[in-house]
């Protein structure tokens, strides 16, 4: 994905975001009713959050090529912004999955690393930016796995 102009990836990544946005909706305006996503449904968001944290990646690689402050800016809070929803919306699809996000604590780190970015907004350094992604790295194997032991199971069960 380094070939990709920084504009592609963040249109991409606002993208991902308005899904979440929209399922969140989805989620909060039918909260009365007990919404059930099912279990390919979920895995293919699972995918979106994968899609999502590796463009966030190549958002923060890029952090230091970038020398427009406004731009910059912009990429730190979408960069903040879609963690937030990944570290938001997990503990739901959960919920409707074969996989166990809770117990590999996915989340936690995934506001750490918000309240950082949050903390330091587009002062981040290089070195900040390298500890980041080496995290997001580590969050992404973990769902991955989980998502691949998840599909094997419920493959062999269909």
């Amino acid at each position: 994905m380094r070939d990709i102009p920084l504009r592609i990836l963040i249109e991409r990544l606002e993208d991902l975001i308005t899904a979440q946005q929209k399922l969140a909706s989805l989620i909060l305006f039918v909260e009365d009713q007990k919404v059930e996503l099912s279990v390919p449904t979920t895995i293919d968001m699972l995918y979106a959050h994968m899609e999502m944290l590796e463009l966030v990646s190549e958002v923060i690689s890029s952090f230091q090529d970038i020398s427009d402050s406004y731009i910059r800016e912009y990429a730190v809070m979408l960069t903040a912004e879609a963690l937030s929803w990944i570290g938001f919306m997990l503990p739901y699809l959960e919920a409707s999955s074969p996989i166990f996000i809770e117990h590999l604590s996915v989340v936690p780190k995934i506001k750490s690393i918000v309240s950082f970015i949050e903390r330091f907004g587009s002062e981040v350094d290089f070195l900040s930016s390298e500890e980041i992604l080496k995290t997001i790295d580590a969050i992404s194997k973990t769902i991955m796995y989980q998502l691949f032991v998840a599909k094997r199971s419920y493959e062999a069960m269909s």
